[in-house]
């Protein structure tokens, strides 16, 4: 089905709307080419000949989207492709390309710290939140599988959660893994993982990881 013409109210939709992330992929996949064409590149000299803004959100989003489907390399490739002219001066370009290289060394606390506390646009934050709980449930199901045991503070660090409330042995902290099936003995305060097993992809409903987990607790963070 051929999409309609890129727009900022097209896009505004897409990105806000809950569709799986493997059909926001395809759109903005088909959508790329459209926002090349507002990018004149003459000798050495780049020029912007679309919509600033517009472009702004269709690379922060289709970035996003690269990392919703699993696709680290690709949206690290995606980085070199975006117009220099406009990465140079838009904010939310080069928090994408911060959180790039922490998600890309695994630094679990500076992925949570740019996600919740790097300026982003108002219209990028159903992708930003949709991410942040992708990292939470990929990252839980990554320790539940490392680990035997694990003091509470690591794992809840791993997870981004309130460490106010982890050093008070919050109920709510706690509950994050005893319901993933996770055991905690509260006199060595340590917890014991148990392996997350999940669906395959293929099978999986659209939002993701937690529900095909259909045991992950409220986060308290």
């Amino acid at each position: 089905m051929e999409l309609p013409p890129l727009t900022m109210e097209q896009l505004s939709m897409l990105v806000a709307s809950n569709s799986p992330p493997s059909q926001l992929f395809e759109a903005l996949t088909e959508y790329e080419q459209e926002a090349c064409l507002m990018t004149e590149t003459g000798g050495k000299k780049e020029v912007i000949r679309g919509d600033i803004q517009l472009l702004s959100l269709f690379y922060s989003s289709f970035f996003f989207v690269h990392l919703l489907t699993d696709q680290v390399p690709e949206a690290r490739a995606l980085t070199k492709r975006m117009p220099k002219s406009l990465t140079q001066q838009d904010i939310a370009l080069q928090n994408c390309m911060t959180l790039l290289r922490a998600v890309w060394q695994t630094e679990h606390g500076q992925v949570y710290q740019i996600l919740r506390g790097s300026p982003w646009p108002e219209r990028l934050q159903p992708l930003i939140k949709r991410y942040e709980s992708f990292f939470q449930d990929k990252t839980l199901i990554s320790v539940s599988r490392s680990y035997e045991t694990i003091r509470l503070p690591v794992a809840a660090g791993y997870l981004g959660l309130d460490q106010q409330l982890v050093e008070q042995e919050d109920p709510n902290i706690i509950a994050n893994f005893t319901n993933c099936g996770w055991k905690w003995d509260p006199d060595t305060k340590l917890l014991h993982p148990k392996p997350i097993m999940v669906r395959p992809a293929a099978t999986q409903p659209n939002n993701g990881i937690r529900e095909a987990m259909g045991m992950l607790g409220s986060r308290a963070s």
